[in-house]
């Protein structure tokens, strides 16, 4: 989870790793979306950065869009963009309580980091959104990840997932169909409980 998801990480120390994870992630900002958003202007991708800060140093993220439009002196529509771009850039992860019209922008309830690595490199990331973060970008591939009612996360509109460490219980998703508890620090699972690492194999 702290390192694991860029393959440069074996020719490198772990300082060195994140101080180049970092500059990747600015020359994207910098370089990438430019490239395919040829409408947006200097200001906006310093934004963008500020952005990704805001959001990294409070993870998961549950996005207050007046609370955000003043932190970051833009308006709503901006904002969305902003999200929608850095989505696309894979340096977040927007997720949603229904399937996402993809022409129109809309509010997310809640923001990751695109996976786990980029958390450990741009913030110090707490252990149970490190864990979410982590399900999340192995689930994501193959499959549409959204935003439930109850539970952490939500997989193709019906699986329902809480996310959480060995001793993780049943209790806020008690009597729901389709039901599983994620949990870390396990090496084998037991009924509904299942162990993290090996929706690894789903990647």
């Amino acid at each position: 989870m702290a390192k694991g998801y860029y393959p440069f990480y074996r020719s490198m120390g772990t300082e060195d790793f994140y101080s180049r994870l970092d500059q990747t992630v600015s020359s994207v900002v910098d370089s990438d979306i430019p490239a395919v958003e040829n409408r947006i202007d200097y200001e906006s991708l310093i934004k963008a950065k500020r952005l990704i800060g805001i959001i990294a140093g409070s993870q998961p993220y549950q996005s207050n869009m007046s609370t955000l439009s003043g932190l970051m002196g833009t308006n709503r529509s901006q904002l969305l963009k902003l999200f929608d771009l850095l989505d696309r850039a894979c340096i977040i992860r927007q997720l949603f309580t229904t399937v996402r019209n993809p022409r129109s922008l809309s509010k997310p309830q809640k923001i990751l980091l695109d996976n786990s690595t980029l958390m450990c490199a741009l913030d110090s990331p707490l252990i149970g959104a490190q864990r979410e973060c982590t399900f999340a970008s192995f689930l994501s591939v193959g499959h549409r990840i959204g935003y439930p009612k109850d539970g952490d996360l939500i997989v193709d509109g019906r699986y329902l997932f809480e996310i959480g460490g060995k001793g993780k219980g049943f209790s806020q998703i008690r009597d729901i169909p389709d039901s599983f508890v994620v949990a870390d620090d396990i090496e084998f699972g037991f009924g509904n409980k299942i162990p993290l690492w090996i929706f690894g194999f789903l990647y």
